[in-house]
This record gives C-alpha cells, structure tokens and sequence, in this order.
C-alpha cells in the first residue's frame, strides 16, 4: 500500500497501520462513539492467551478518523468500502458488509 504521513489536524484517508508515530493519538468517536481521543503506535502488541481482540488495535488508524495530537506515517491497508467505516456504511444500507 501507499505510504501515508499523518500530522494533528489531518482527517486519516484510509484504514492504515502505523509505522512511525510520534505522541500520536486519534478522535475515533466516528467508529466507536469514543468522546475520548485515542493513543496510538507503531510498535505491535500481541494479544495475550485469552485477552479480547481490541475492535481498534493500538498500531492502526481507521479513515474518517481525525488526528488531534502528534504526526506518524502509516502504510495504507483499506480503502473506500473496504475501510471500517466503510463497512458500517455498508451495513446501514442493508448491503452484504459483514463478509471479508
């Protein structure tokens, strides 16, 4: 995928997972309602045997999302309807959104 840099300020143009990230963090209210801004970065995190999947992983940001704090770059893995808003879109019009 294409190789993005993020700054505070920016609206996130497509699902990306992080591959710097400097203090970054990310109004994802659009996604889960969320009013609290969302610190993110670049390092992986393994889930721990038994531990719930995060719906939002630390080293992603999702499209539509703003960035209120910090800059990073990111490496595109989804876009338009492939997105997570994307898909929600998709489920609200009654499409077939849920399948992978």
């Amino acid at each position: 995928g294409d190789v993005v840099i993020l700054g505070t300020g920016d609206v996130v143009p497509a699902d990306m997972r992080l591959i710097e990230a400097d203090d970054v963090k990310v109004s994802e209210m659009a996604l889960t309602g969320e009013p609290d801004d969302v610190a993110k970065t670049s390092k992986l995190k393994f889930k721990k045997p038994g531990e719930p999947e995060k719906l939002t992983p630390e080293n992603m940001v999702f499209s539509g999302c703003s960035v209120t704090n910090g800059k990073g770059k990111g490496i595109v893995c989804e876009t338009g309807m492939s997105t997570r808003i994307g898909r929600i879109a998709q489920l609200i019009a009654g499409e077939d959104g849920g399948k992978q």
